[in-house]
């Protein structure tokens, strides 16, 4: 039987409600499939900045290293309060681990209801987005941190 380590990272907003959905779709796949997933959720975003004063806790991204894999929410971070600590941890993810695109297959199947039949496409967005506009970046005037 196969092994894997997953971690949770619930992120800000709509992620707290769509992560845990991904992770109960993925628990009955890999039930299905004989998979075994050991799950391990991880403090990031807003929730990690209130629990640890932090929004990417070194803690947290130390630990990212030694998964097979993790499930990121979307992160919310325009609302985070001025303070060096409130990050944005989608550009320190993806540089940290190279993470150049996003990959959304999607699928029609003939037992499901869909509104189009006969879909099957990959859609690749790529995601280094070059130099990130962010609050990570300027403060002020813009000038550079």
């Amino acid at each position: 039987m196969a092994h894997y380590r997953i971690g949770i990272l619930n992120g800000d907003d709509i992620g707290l409600e769509i992560v845990p959905v991904a992770v109960r779709v993925l628990q009955a796949a890999a039930k299905k499939k004989e998979v075994e997933i050991e799950w391990r959720e991880f403090p990031v975003g807003y929730s990690s900045y209130q629990q640890t004063g932090e929004t990417l806790p070194d803690r947290t991204l130390n630990a990212l290293y030694e998964l097979d894999g993790w499930i990121l929410g979307p992160i919310g971070h325009m609302a985070y309060p001025d303070d060096p600590k409130a990050i944005n941890p989608h550009p320190i993810l993806r540089r940290k681990f190279d993470l150049v695109s996003n990959i959304r297959p999607a699928k029609s199947y003939p037992t499901l209801p869909s509104l189009h039949k006969d879909v099957d496409v990959v859609i690749i967005r790529e995601n280094n987005e070059g130099f990130q506009p962010d609050r990570n970046m300027f403060k002020g005037m813009a000038e550079f941190m």
